[in-house]
């Protein structure tokens, strides 16, 4: 019988459960995200406060994870890939939950009042998609155990590749509703303080997106560059 001894027993530390821990915090921020997002639009103060609170936490703890893994990946360490690049894969996935977290107090700002139908439903359709992504993301990360099972075998090094293309064309999607997005907002009849807080909102939902591909873009190079 084959015996393939784990990562941590060959290495001695390993980041990557910590990694893929992390990923799963980001989507769980993302879901609490859409919900505070439905709390926004009903006027829900109390709910748009907890779901503050939650995604706070979340953020507080991904942060433990990050620090727990920069801590220990030295120089010394051995891994099977690059300490550079794999730091700078985590600085990148850390910016979509850092993100998430700006929106989050962002809808507690003020309260909006008439907001256009039309004008919800594309913050709605831009929110789903970031969820769809970050669900991309995660099956993405999944591959972390396989790849080290396997030795990076050249299946799943393709299959990565394949998920980081599904990636980016979600995040180009993403990039499509902000434009509509940003022309709904500055030909609406809204209170201008309204306008002016639901485009940061939009700017920092797209900056989700755009973190999300830059993380699977540094996971990729971090494979390949092995």
């Amino acid at each position: 019988m084959r015996f393939i001894r784990s990562v941590t027993d060959v290495f001695g530390y390993s980041p990557f459960k910590a990694i893929h821990q992390h990923s799963e915090y980001c989507v769980i921020a993302i879901d609490l995200l859409v919900d505070q997002f439905e709390a926004f639009i009903r006027g829900d103060k109390k709910e748009i406060f907890t779901l503050e609170k939650e995604i706070d936490d979340l953020e507080h703890d991904a942060d433990k994870i990050k620090a727990e893994i920069r801590t220990n990946v030295t120089k010394s360490l051995r891994l099977p890939v690059d300490r550079h690049d794999l730091l700078n894969f985590l600085t990148f996935q850390d910016q979509i939950i850092n993100y998430t977290e700006h929106v989050c107090h962002m809808f507690t700002y003020r309260e909006t009042k008439n907001i256009e139908n039309e004008i919800e439903k594309k913050f709605r359709q831009l929110l789903y998609k970031l969820n769809d992504i970050i669900c991309k993301y995660e099956e993405l990360i999944d591959h972390v155990a396989s790849l080290i099972a396997t030795s990076f075998s050249k299946k799943e090094i393709t299959d990565v590749l394949v998920h980081v293309s599904k990636i980016e064309h979600a995040e180009h999607e993403c990039d499509t509703v902000q434009i509509e997005l940003h022309k709904l907002l500055l030909n609406s009849n809204l209170d201008p303080m309204d306008v002016i807080l639901l485009r940061n909102i939009l700017i920092h939902l797209g900056e989700i997106a755009n973190s999300t591909a830059r993380a699977a873009d540094a996971f990729r190079t971090m494979i390949l560059g092995r």
